[in-house]
């Protein structure tokens, strides 16, 4: 039995694994990409919260690959526009690296997308089935780099950026949290640069809200020395979690 029983942490940018069929679609050479897989990829995240005892959803594959982050449309997908929907044609910045059919779009979703949010969907019905809520934990890191490349270049990028919608996670919880994560000693912001939090799609449907989302994106500064993940971040990042999962308890028990 995990130690946190209500959370399940998503991981979906870890990897920089590129799949053999991947090759297929694209004429850059082999280095060019490996340099962007490692460029975009949420670096050592899976690391970073591998002694935290919840539930897992990790992505195996890169998001050059595959954005298992992304809505399964296109059309419900702003960032489709920029050619990084579920199934990317551009890099961050906009250089064009493969062409995809919408055949080949089909076959990547069906081996990558669609077994992962089914993994995302049972795990996360079981955990309210078990114990009455789940809360995901949308775990994602960042570099200044990346968010200028994509938004361009931003002053003052925080920590620690909280991510979440009203519709699956409340304003005091998100405030609470923020104040948490400060007194810390990060520096915390929402929906800053990054927005919003993913909720399993079976929820979308049936609009439950047992099921509640909030992202955590922290900027490799917060969490990396010299390439390694230090292990004050790794037993931060457990405090956290450990806090998130307490945010439906009463106010009491929650800073105890």
């Amino acid at each position: 039995m995990y130690k946190f029983k209500n959370i399940l942490l998503h991981i979906p940018h870890a990897a920089t694994h590129l799949p053999p069929d991947f090759w297929q679609d694209t004429a850059l050479g082999r280095a060019e990409i490996e340099r962007e897989a490692l460029f975009v990829c949420d670096y050592k995240t899976d690391e970073l919260a591998a002694g935290i005892d919840c539930a897992k959803v990790i992505f195996g594959h890169s998001r050059l690959y595959c954005d298992v982050e992304r809505f399964r449309d296109d059309a419900d997908e702003p960032m489709a526009q920029r050619g990084m929907g579920t199934v990317y044609r551009q890099l961050p910045g906009g250089k064009y690296y493969r062409e995809i059919t919408p055949a080949r779009r089909q076959e990547i979703l069906a081996h990558a997308y669609d077994p992962h949010h089914a993994k995302l969907d049972q795990l996360s019905r079981q955990i309210v089935e078990e114990n009455g809520e789940c809360i995901l934990v949308d775990l994602h890191s960042y570099s200044d780099e990346l968010v200028a490349k994509i938004f361009g270049a931003q002053e003052n990028l925080p920590d620690i950026c909280l991510g979440y919608g009203e519709a699956w996670f409340e304003r005091e919880a998100i405030l609470r949290l923020k104040n948490f994560v400060e007194s810390l000693g990060y520096s915390c912001a929402i929906n800053h640069p990054y927005t919003g939090a993913l909720v399993p799609n079976w929820v979308y449907s049936a609009g439950d809200h047992r099921v509640r989302a909030v992202m955590l994106e922290l900027n490799r500064r917060a969490y990396l020395h010299d390439n390694f993940v230090t292990n004050k971040a790794k037993r931060y990042l457990a405090v956290i979690v450990k806090f998130i999962s307490t945010l439906d308890a009463a106010p009491a028990k929650m800073l105890k």
